[in-house]
Parts: structure tokens; C-alpha cells; sequence
């Protein structure tokens, strides 16, 4: 398994691929707890034609949205995308994610 982060340079994201299934499962299940302390919640969705995830913070934003590979079965891949121009369609992208000015 392989899990992917886009944050496009704009919003924090995992720079290089994380590889392996309990490796991926020790980053979900720490981002997930993160993600249920800051009051967020998911609505279940078709991302790329597969299952997947957008996240929402407490205010209705949008933070993520999560895209699985699966084949035989099996999630291959995770896709994390929290790019904010990536998000727009879906609407208002969230400030959670966002990168601080450099310099900050």
C-alpha cells in the first residue's frame, strides 16, 4: 500500500510516499485523531471513480479529500489531496491544511 499527499505547495501534506500497509495505517490513525480534536467530520463519496472521503471542518470547509486505489479487493492506494486549488470545486477550502507565510 502507498499513500500519496498533495498539498501543492499551498497547504501542509506528506512530501515523500509512505509506503507499506502498517506504516500508512500508524500515519492514518494519528491524522484521524487529529482530524476528530479539531471538530471535523466526513461525508463518504466517488473520488476518480473510486471510494474516498472529503473532510469538512467544524465550519463546513473543506480540508481533504481522500481517494482510494482499490484492486482485487484491496486498498492499493491512498490519495490525500489538500491543495486548496484542487479543493475549490467541492467548495470552500479550510485554512486547517494552509502553509504558513514564509517567514512565519
Amino acid at each position: 500500500m502507498v499513500y500519496y499527499g498533495d498539498g501543492g505547495g499551498k497547504a501542509r501534506a506528506v512530501a515523500a510516499l509512505l509506503h507499506g500497509r502498517d506504516r500508512v495505517a500508524r500515519f492514518l490513525a494519528g491524522l484521524f485523531g487529529r482530524i476528530r480534536r479539531l471538530d471535523a467530520s466526513f461525508r463518504v463519496v466517488e473520488a476518480n471513480g473510486q471510494p474516498g472521503a472529503v473532510t469538512y471542518d467544524r465550519d463546513g470547509h473543506v480540508v481533504n479529500v481522500f481517494a482510494l486505489d482499490i484492486a482485487d479487493g484491496e486498498v492499493q492506494a491512498i490519495h490525500c489531496v489538500v491543495n486548496p486549488d484542487k479543493l475549490r470545486h467541492l467548495g470552500q477550502a479550510s485554512e486547517l491544511a494552509s502553509k504558513p507565510p514564509p517567514g512565519s
